[in-house]
């Protein structure tokens, strides 16, 4: 059972891939909330030249120049060689800028050569605008800074929470990087502004914690991350935070109006790693985020919650993706998605998800018992799979798939609501009881889930503040896989909605970021995303078993599967700003370049689209 929820539940995976970058010794030790609010601005590096290595030497001298605006003579990568505490502090300090038109489609990733930025992915891309200044943005991304050895093998990742910040409606932005202190990997980025208190706010995973970077210059220079939600060894047991979202009170005439809220899912593991639960637990901060509430367990009971790894019936702490929107009379709604309800699931070990929502009316004092707004068809035995194992879209090896979109709240009726979704719509009509086994080469569908699936967007509504909710309906259909949506209102409650679109019925290689305002139809963004030609995380650096179901003349290139993305982030987003402005952010696949790293595949260096965050304002 186990196996089939690890395989089912992008959360669980994202949690064992971020396990592995920690030993028991680092999360042994728990530090003491922090309240340090050194602000980091762009240095100069320092080279670092006695008894050095040539390469290292090098890479200083590369670096100084690159950072005074000079003309480096070799490619500026980090070598593996290099000390890892000097890396991470020049990277933390490097700002760069990008700009483009927002009406087309702009790389907020200003993708310089040096650090090898122009090579290295950013992902999972969330956004936040100014409640009182429409024209300035801040976004963040997973940001990666990867070092090879000389024979072109990555030797070693850093994971840093990037940030974007434009002070002009996104026609040009700085990029840079949220300081990640003593830890080697951060991620999950949740940006928000507190107008009450004049600071932008970055929620980020701090390995195994969650904490919170601040900045009071409108987020050029930030903070170190103050710990809210610290994960730690406790007796045989291990609590790892993940998948946080930072959300803030910003109505003035709210009685909470400038408290900050944080929502994560604290993980709970026995002494061999293995999953225990999920639920998810809930912080506040009321100046600022310069301190945090005890964390607090908000997800609650209900009668649907039947299946228990660990637990009482009906407790609903298998949970995963918690989002939290406010409401003008300040109602905190959290939506999250649990994968309790074994009634819905059309095989054994299915896990179907269903979305659940949870209110507070009094600052989250207290909270409702949990609401289901839709039951999701998005089981075990409903998609086909990638090769890690993971489920994902026919025709692609996202491993990051979920069906998982977010909640908005009407601006103009506090009690309207709108959740949106993608998944199939109906269960896999070919699935039998013993479909479910370790997906295999070459197609990797166990329940013959991929021929003919479509994914559509869906939305639910609830008119009375989510004590009921409205059926399901389809967003707009467009032939071929639809995911990764977002929603949001304009002040007029006109509902907008932004997804990732596959360009044609599945299975295809590209896909458009696309945006639908109201009734009118969806439009795409940007150009084609070629994510099954990709630069980094390609399917062929992590196995020889190739799929044929994806990539460039499959299946009658032997090869075509090796260069398809396995992951691309959790989600996208978009906010929308007090004039109405939409402002969406997604991951692209749209600039071809030259990594250093060896593909095997070929005997040359590697080559395909990068990852990059890309931006658009209508």
């Amino acid at each position: 059972m186990k196996t089939q929820l690890s395989i089912r539940a992008p959360w669980l995976l994202g949690l064992l891939l971020a396990m592995l970058l920690f030993t028991d010794a680092a999360m042994a030790t728990t530090a003491a909330p922090q309240t340090d609010t050194t602000i980091y601005l762009p240095v100069v590096a320092q080279s670092k030249t006695a008894s050095a290595p040539r390469s290292q030497t090098i890479r200083s001298l590369r670096l100084q120049k690159e950072l005074r605006n000079e003309s480096a003579s070799e490619p500026t990568l980090v070598h593996a060689s290099a000390d890892e505490t000097d890396v991470k502090r020049q990277f933390e300090r490097f700002r760069c800028q990008s700009s483009g038109n927002p009406a087309g489609a702009v790389d907020m990733s200003c993708n310089s050569v040096a650090f090898g930025q122009d090579v290295a992915p950013d992902n999972e891309i969330a956004i936040a605008v100014n409640p009182l200044n429409p024209q300035h943005l801040v976004a963040g991304s997973n940001d990666e800074l990867i070092s090879y050895d000389p024979s072109g093998t990555v030797r070693r990742v850093l994971l840093f929470t990037g940030f974007f910040t434009s002070f002009d409606g996104g026609q040009s932005w700085l990029d840079g990087q949220i300081p990640l202190g003593n830890e080697s990997a951060a991620g999950d980025p949740s940006p928000a502004f507190d107008g009450k208190h004049n600071v932008v706010l970055m929620a980020t995973f701090k390995g195994p914690s969650i904490g919170v970077s601040r900045s009071t210059d409108g987020g050029i220079g930030w903070s170190n991350v103050i710990e809210a939600m610290p994960g730690k060894k406790q007796g045989n047991h291990t609590i790892f935070w993940d998948k946080e979202w930072l959300t803030v009170d910003n109505t003035p005439t709210s009685p909470y109006y400038g408290r900050a809220y944080l929502v994560a899912i604290r993980d709970l593991l026995d002494e061999h790693f293995t999953f225990m639960e999920s639920p998810i637990y809930f912080s506040y901060s009321d100046d600022g985020g310069l301190t945090w509430s005890e964390p607090k367990e908000i997800s609650g009971m209900h009668p649907s919650c039947t299946y228990q790894t660990d637990g009482p019936s009906g407790e609903c702490d298998e949970d995963a993706h918690p989002y939290g929107v406010v409401a003008t009379n300040g109602t905190l709604y959290v939506h999250f998605i649990n994968s309790q309800n074994s009634g819905a699931w059309e095989v054994a070990d299915d896990f179907d998800s269903q979305v659940m929502v949870v209110k507070s009316s009094d600052g989250g004092a207290t909270f409702s018992a949990p609401v289901q707004a839709v039951q999701m068809e998005d089981g075990s035995s409903d998609m086909p799979y990638s090769f890690f194992p993971h489920q994902t879209i026919w025709g692609h090896q996202i491993s990051g798939w979920s069906p998982i979109g977010t909640i908005a709240v009407d601006p103009t009726n506090a009690a309207h609501l709108t959740v949106v979704f993608a998944d199939r719509g109906t269960p896999n009509p070919n699935a039998t009881p013993n479909c479910l086994a370790t997906p295999t080469a070459p197609l990797y569908d166990p329940c013959n889930a991929g021929p003919g699936v479509d994914l559509d967007v869906y939305r639910v509504e609830s008119l009375d503040g989510g004590v009921s909710w409205g059926g399901r309906a389809v967003v707009e259909h467009i032939d071929g896989p639809a995911w990764f949506p977002w929603a949001g209102y304009k002040p007029d409650e006109t509902l907008v909605v932004a997804w990732d679109q596959d360009t044609g019925p599945a299975p295809v290689d590209t896909f458009v970021h696309v945006l639908k305002v109201g009734n009118q139809p969806a439009t795409a963004l940007g150009e084609p995303e070629h994510v099954d030609e990709s630069l980094t995380d390609w399917t062929g650096e992590e196995t020889t078993a190739l799929p044929t179901i994806c990539g460039p003349n499959y299946p009658s290139n032997p090869m075509a599967g090796k260069d398809c993305n396995w992951f691309d982030g959790d989600y996208n987003s978009l906010a929308v700003g007090s004039d109405g402005s939409i402002n969406v952010v997604w991951t692209g696949f749209n600039q071809f370049n030259t990594s250093p790293q060896l593909d095997p595949f070929t005997g040359q260096a590697h080559v395909g689209y990068r990852q990059d965050a890309m931006f658009a304002r209508r």
